[in-house]
């Protein structure tokens, strides 16, 4: 192995900053020139190149060990040729250069790293960049510009399925001979006439198998086939399971087959090259070798093993394609296929969104899936059109799934169709099988120890644009991607960078781990890139002390389960955010095994970051989101956009995020801030569309559609509110009809859905959880139940622990349908009756204040589950919801248990003085929540089940001024106690003067208090009641349970019989209440269509991949005026925008670039029933 050093300096040009090509940099020494290098030698085969002088690469050179270059030096790539360079690594102190940003690289460049695991690992200082690499340390610059092309773009105008329908006009799988010979190994072969496309014949030949029956006439009545066709048909070979059996001659079907794709017998037909367990497929016309295509996949051992031929003529409009598949783990999925088709539906045109001239012939894409199954994505190459228009693209595509290309009532579920090719390439070259010292062959039979690109603190510069990176990543272990920031801290000005890092229009495809790592650096700009088929986390921030990076306008599609973290394993995400300090806009998530968009935070900084002073502990979770807006997440297994759960030290995640923003994040005590998520669409993702918990919160202008579970707020603290938003339960995207197995049969769905297992999952447009959750200017459609599955625009989370806030409102609903079963439900809710449902604490305590009368023409009335704890005679069942709906103000008793010692012993149940008899048992398996009425219509008692717990708190949510309730609570008779009240005032009888608890001689006269601080005490029943009321006016916009606080009491017991808990027996009658009459009740009424369409302005609207973001002359574009208001009273939205240049010193308007503000925040009183 020789090492070649060049070291002549040239310092005048050193470090400079050039405008100009830079291939035209004076100085430059030619790699190809002999005299360049030291003794007139050039690198060899295998050589260590270090550089230190400024060469010019103009010409291949052998396969290196490394190129190291030195500080000062530089490797310039000439583009007056296409070059290629393959080493185990380029380590760059000095600078290497292929084209610039004002001067595009023209030609092909391409790097290949080669190298298997364990050989060696390369160490600068502190800096491991390990090996198969292209590393800038220290002081380096790597300028990477290829040739501008569109990154992404949208249909505009939906790709039919190929079927009989659209231009299929023969299909083996589902013809009449799919089944014959199927259980033959060997050839399946075909004639079809080349002219018109009719079927000839079929025939499948025993020969990868020995059978005494067969092995000798099957052989020769293949050779006969072929060899009898007349000429101008044409002829369709591929091989089921196995080829080659050492008993079977298969000499007859060599010469046979070299005969007619060689015009003679010559011993060398690709056939004979086939060996056991390869496919093979091959097509051609009998009489015209040159129509002849064929090939062999090979099998390496590895999961499966395919091979694909086609063959068009372009005069009869027909297309012939043939396909082998073989499955070396399940025999039973081998299979074959040969089609006919007209040319029109093989090589559609697609109409686009954008100008695609830049797409040119052999150019390598693929569209998403519109669907739930992110599989249904396809790649297809890019033909050469004299027809099509600057929107249009012409490619070859056997199409196998329907790819939707139409806006549906203002949600954009068109595909997007992503560029892979492009003119500079890095790759890494890989093992056909996995080498067992990558040590994770276990898990991947395949070899993932792939290049990566690594750039660490001190660089000084790094800018790619253009390129195509391939087989990158290493599945390994952790910190090895195909471009990866490795803590760099600072890289935007703040760090001194007058022209900070980017990576952008870049296309990273069948990467084996990850895409985008920025890792403990901050100001890194990710932008317009495209990600296609890779294992673990895309777009990935790693430590969670990650700021200031701006992701925008990239596309993240097939992401895989991993191995890295335990989350990739579970839930890969498209976009991993750990940290809120994040810029996230015009972004897609087109599809994976686990979840697009993923917010979740550390409780402080991991890794190498942790000590850092990046963000302090807990500082992530109280500080909100720095922008989200337009982002798409679709076609996921699990969620579309979820925000939940943390990470924890050990790289697992737990549930509940305890997400809590303030105006300073480090100050507990300061307001909470509010978080937009402004224009999220989410659409066909399996498990559920988007789920978000946390407060303050505010999703605005968003788009729902296709999903079994819409959209979930969890846990808001105070409240979450989703407004001017669309969710459609079923839209006109019909997708891939599901196909499932009931056990007797197949049964065939009339459209896709969610789960092809469990055909009978219910859809629901809003789930509501948790609680206080405010809709309001949401437009619904399409929820239409059928024989398979329920359906409603509003529903309650399902199977649920937790009891449910009563004060979740419904403010200016839409509907595009009369509400019936047979036309659709505003509002469904089951039981555990019903697939799907369940009959927890949670899910008996399902209820929504309906402000407006949106939902069920009552202005103020409460939706909330049937039976005889809540109903009432002013009450009616509206059957098709499964809910009654009341005109009380319900409120709620929810009971936290603080007396640990006491769980599974206490069991909590309530009783309402008119009803004894129509009592609700709660589990308190977290906590035990009784919806009660407000305002003096009822009052109730509470029992135990069981012992009296020793601690607990009880708190009133949802009382209001003038709601107030009155509620006894069952006691030890002649026990001691401690009872302190927190609000609406201070009660407490331990020393506190002046706020010991007033004492009332009845329930008459504690109804009749307005101290809020009374309390009679029954010990005969062993009976204690409180009133709980509100002092205190809602102020506008307020939107929490109550307003300042709900009011609360802690109760301890200090001695008593413990198991005196149930005081029924003695409370009723004395405590017997006559029940209120149906005067001025609720009563059924027919519920018409709303708003037909969407009401302008409302939702996402189309989310273009991209805008436009150089303003004339250049410069950051000045502020639009401010939109009108969203809304004429209750809190609006305006926003404005400008456009901005990405390059010079626009950096502060590429991180702001819209801007919001509320308006008109008067509440909406004269909606409201009083």
């Amino acid at each position: 192995m020789a090492t070649v050093f060049l070291s002549v300096v040239c310092v005048s040009v050193l470090g400079a900053a050039f405008s100009t090509c830079p291939h035209t940099i004076p100085g430059l020494r030619r790699w190809s020139h002999t005299s360049s290098w030291p003794g007139n030698r050039k690198p060899e085969r295998d050589a260590k190149v270090v550089i230190s002088d400024h060469i010019l690469l103009d010409e291949s050179p052998p396969e290196l060990h490394s190129i190291t270059i030195e500080s000062r030096g530089r490797l310039v790539w000439s583009p007056d040729g296409d070059y290629n360079v393959t080493t185990k690594y380029i380590l760059i102190k000095g600078q290497m250069d292929i084209g610039s940003e004002d001067c595009k690289f023209p030609a092909r460049a391409h790097i290949t790293l080669t190298g298997v695991r364990g050989t060696y690992k390369v160490t600068i200082g502190e800096h491991l960049f390990g090996e198969k690499f292209i590393g800038v340390a220290p002081g380096g610059t790597l300028e990477l510009h290829g040739q501008e092309k569109l990154p992404w773009t949208k249909l505009t105008n939906t790709l039919p399925k190929l079927d009989v329908n659209h231009g299929l006009m023969y299909d083996h799988l589902t013809s009449k001979h799919k089944d014959d010979g199927s259980w033959k190994d060997g050839i399946n072969a075909y004639i079809f006439d080349g002219k018109t496309g009719n079927f000839i014949t079929f025939a499948a030949y025993y020969l990868g198998e020995y059978d005494k029956y067969h092995y000798k006439s099957d052989p020769t009545a293949l050779a006969s086939l072929i060899n009898s066709t007349a000429d101008g048909n044409v002829v369709m070979l591929a091989v089921k399971t196995n080829l080659v059996e050492p008993r079977v001659d298969l000499k007859p079907v060599y010469e046979a087959t070299e005969t007619l794709t060689q015009g003679r017998v010559t011993g060398s037909g690709l056939i004979r090259t086939v060996k056991k367990g390869d496919a093979y497929a091959m097509v051609i016309e009998k009489g015209k070798q040159d129509t002849l295509d064929e090939h062999v996949g090979v099998n390496y051992h590895l999961e499966s093993q395919a091979a694909a031929a086609s063959m068009t003529s372009w005069d009869n409009k027909l297309k012939f394609s043939v396909r082998s598949y073989v499955n070396n783990k399940h025999e039973y999925s081998d299979r074959v296929n040969f089609r006919v088709m007209t040319t029109a539906a093989a090589y559609p045109i697609l109409d686009v969104i954008d100008d695609v001239t830049s797409w040119r012939p052999g150019d390598h894409i693929f569209i998403t899936s519109t669907d739930y199954l992110w599989g249904q994505l396809e790649t297809a190459i890019v033909r050469n059109c004299t027809t099509c228009h600057r929107n249009q693209v012409q490619i070859d595509l056997e199409a196998a799934y329907m790819h939707w290309g139409d806006m549906i009532d203002g949600v954009d579920e068109r595909a997007e169709i992503g560029l892979l090719t492009r003119n500079i390439l890095i790759q890494g070259r890989m093992e056909n099988t996995c080498p067992p010292s990558n040590g994770n062959c276990d898990k991947f039979s395949y070899d993932t120890f792939g290049g990566h690109l690594e750039f660490v603190r001190g660089y000084k510069n790094v800018h790619i644009e253009g390129v195509e990176l391939t087989r990158m990543g290493q599945q390994t272990e952790k910190g090895f991607y195909p471009i990866h920031f490795h803590m760099c801290h600072d890289i935007d000005k703040i760090g001194g960078y007058s022209d900070p890092a980017w990576i952008r229009q870049n296309s990273i495809h069948h990467s084996f781990s990850r895409c985008v790592t920025v890792h403990g650096s901050h100001g890194a700009t990710v932008q317009d890139n495209v990600a296609y088929d890779h294992l673990g986390h895309c777009y990935f921030l790693e430590d969670g002390g990650e700021k200031r990076t701006v992701f925008d306008g990239n596309l993240g599609a097939a992401t895989k389960h991993g191995s890295i973290l335990p989350s990739d394993i579970e839930n890969p995400a498209t976009f991993w955010m750990t940290s809120p300090l994040v810029y996230l806009r015009n972004n897609v998530a087109a599809g994976g095994d686990g979840i697009g968009i993923w917010y979740v935070f550390p409780e402080e900084p991991q890794g190498p970051s942790y000590g850092l002073g990046f963000l302090q502990r807990d500082e992530a979770r109280h500080t909100a989101l720095l922008e989200f807006n337009n982002n798409v997440g679709h076609s996921n297994t699990h969620y579309g956009l979820f925000v939940d759960n943390k990470i924890n030290p050990d790289d697992t995640t737990s549930s509940d995020n305890e997400y809590d923003p303030r105006e300073q994040p480090l100050n507990r005590s300061s307001a909470q801030k509010e978080v937009l998520f402004y224009r999220f669409t989410g659409y066909k993702n399996r498990y559920q569309n988007g789920w978000i918990r946390g407060g303050l919160i505010l999703m605005d202008h968003s788009s729902f559609a296709d999903s079994g579970r819409g959209m979930t707020f969890a846990n808001s603290i105070p409240s979450q509110t989703l407004t001017n938003s669309i969710i459609i339960g079923e839209s006109r995207n019909l997708g891939d009809p599901t196909r499932h197995w009931d056990g007797h049969t197949w049964v065939y769905m009339p459209r896709s859905v969610p789960h092809e297992y469990d055909t009978h999952q219910p859809f629901v447009g809003f789930m509501i959880y948790d609680g206080p959750v405010h809709l309001k200017n949401v437009w619904f459609s399409g929820f239409k139940e059928n024989i398979n599955y329920t359906s409603g625009a509003i529903g309650f989370l399902r199977k649920d622990y937790y009891s449910i806030n009563p004060t979740n409102t419904v403010m200016n609903a839409k509907f595009d349908f009369v509400d019936g079963h047979s036309t659709g439900n505003r509002v469904y809710d089951g039981n555990e009756t019903v697939h799907g449902f369940g009959n927890a604490d949670g899910d008996k305590t399902s209820a929504f204040r309906d402000l407006d009368g949106s939902v069920t023409g009552y202005p103020g009335s409460t939706v909330l589950k049937p039976g005889p704890f809540f109903h009432n005679a002013r009450c009616y069942r509206r059957d098709n919801w499964n809910m009654e709906i009341c005109p009380q103000r319900f409120g709620m008793l929810n009971l936290r248990l603080i007396s640990t010692e006491d769980e599974d012993k206490s069991h909590p149940f309530a009783v309402r003085d008119d009803n004894p008899s129509a009592r609700m048992d709660e589990t308190w398996h977290a906590s035990a929540g009784f919806p009660v009425t407000l305002g003096g219509d009822h009052s109730y008692t509470i029992h135990w089940n069981g012992k009296v717990p020793r601690a607990f708190e009880l708190k009133g949510e949802g009382v209001e001024k003038g709601d107030w309730v009155r509620f006894g609570i069952c006691f030890p008779r002649n026990g001691k106690f401690h009872f302190t009240m927190y609000y609406p005032v201070f009660r407490d009888d331990t020393g506190w003067v002046g706020h010991h608890w007033k004492q009332m001689s009845s329930v008459e006269e504690l109804d009749r208090d307005t101290s809020g601080g009374a309390v009679y005490h029954d010990n005969t029943t062993g009976l204690w009641f409180f009133k709980y009321m509100n002092m205190k006016d809602r102020m506008e916009n307020e939107t929490e349970s109550c307003p300042v606080r709900c009011p609360s009491i802690r109760f301890e017991v200090k001695s008593g019989d413990m198991n005196d808990g149930d005081c029924t027996s003695r409370a009723y009658g004395p405590y017997k209440r006559a029940p209120i009459t149906g005067n001025n009740g609720l009563h059924a009424s027919s519920l018409q269509v709303t708003s037909k369409d969407p009401p302008h302005g409302w939702g996402a609207g189309p989310t273009r991949p991209f805008e436009t973001r150089t303003p004339p002359n250049g410069e950051s574009g000045k502020w639009t005026s401010w939109s009108q208001c969203s809304q004429s009273c209750g809190g609006g939205l305006q926003t404005r925008t400008r456009s901005c240049n990405s390059v010079g010193s626009t950096e502060d308007c590429q991180r702001h670039h819209v801007e919001y503000r509320a308006c008109n925040t008067a509440f909406c009183t004269s909606r409201l029933l009083g």
